[in-house]
């Protein structure tokens, strides 16, 4: 969950404004949390009562086959793979931006957005062909551990700042207009669920999967508040679409931008496989 969200939560405080911000963080934390506890209790009852499922390649559109038909199934198959085809999409290219920004700072090739990015979806496609979270469980620590070091970047970023920057911030007025737009990105940083039920089928205790979600969403939590609240409260009106590019120490910068590329990349990996899983099934491919 945590990552895309990381760079523009300080940005949707600046939006909805400091109570705003931390009313609506904990808000849609507490929601979404209930929720996905509720989806893994719901996967755990559908295990005890169809044991012959066997392996699921579509879990979250089983559980709406189950419970209110085929034709809920076919709903929910739709929503949630333009969804996770959307999430993937805002990766790739949250990626190859940085990988852009790197090449154009560092080097002399002539790299165009639009070549970084072809280059990129090539390179990690054979990636995304894995069989299922089970099968590739470092990418998933791989990306928890970038993001941890990038949050830390920037915290520390700002401390440096904050001697400079506290004493002539400036914060702007918020409107119904950007509470409105601030919502989309809290919702798109506490997103995830389809993938969830992928996750838990493939876990050697699934019925643990409620505890994992329970320490999920408060450890999401712990990393987003103090991040956004301090971004906020250090630069104001100044922040920039994401929060890196406001920093001033420069290697820290590069080191957040660099950790955010690698777990966005290894988070497509991980969002783009309920997808492709279904995609399997109707091709019939062997599992």
């Amino acid at each position: 969950m945590v990552g895309g969200g990381v760079v523009a939560m300080p940005v949707a405080f600046k939006q909805s404004g400091l109570i705003g911000g931390v009313i609506f963080m904990v808000v849609i934390a507490t929601i979404f949390e209930y929720t996905g506890y509720q989806l893994g209790k719901v996967w755990c009852k559908m295990m005890q009562r169809y044991p012959h499922l066997g392996v699921c390649r579509k879990p979250f559109p089983e559980m709406a086959k189950r419970t209110m038909g085929p034709g809920m199934q076919r709903f929910t198959s739709v929503m949630g793979n333009v969804t996770l085809f959307g999430i993937a999409v805002v990766y790739l290219l949250l990626s190859a931006n940085i990988i852009h920004y790197f090449i154009g700072r560092f080097t002399a090739i002539p790299a165009s957005m639009c070549m970084v990015i072809v280059i990129l979806a090539t390179v990690i496609l054979p990636f995304t062909f894995l069989k299922s979270p089970g099968e590739f469980w470092g990418v998933i620590v791989l990306a928890m551990i970038t993001t941890v070091i990038a949050v830390m970047s920037i915290l520390v970023g700002i401390g440096i700042d904050s001697a400079a920057c506290f004493p002539e911030v400036a914060y702007p007025e918020q409107t119904s207009g950007t509470i409105i737009l601030s919502l989309g990105i809290f919702l798109f940083a506490f997103s995830g669920h389809y993938v969830f039920p992928t996750i838990q089928h493939d876990m050697k205790n699934p019925h643990e999967f409620t505890k994992s979600v329970a320490v999920g969403f408060f450890l999401v939590v712990l990393l987003y508040m103090p991040l956004s609240v301090f971004g906020y409260v250090i630069y104001g009106s100044s922040l920039e679409s994401s929060v890196i590019y406001s920093i001033q120490t420069g290697w820290l910068q590069l080191g957040a931008n660099l950790m955010i590329a690698v777990h966005c990349i290894m988070t497509l990996v991980i969002v783009i496989n309920p997808l492709n899983q279904e995609v399997e099934h109707y091709l019939k491919v062997s599992h």
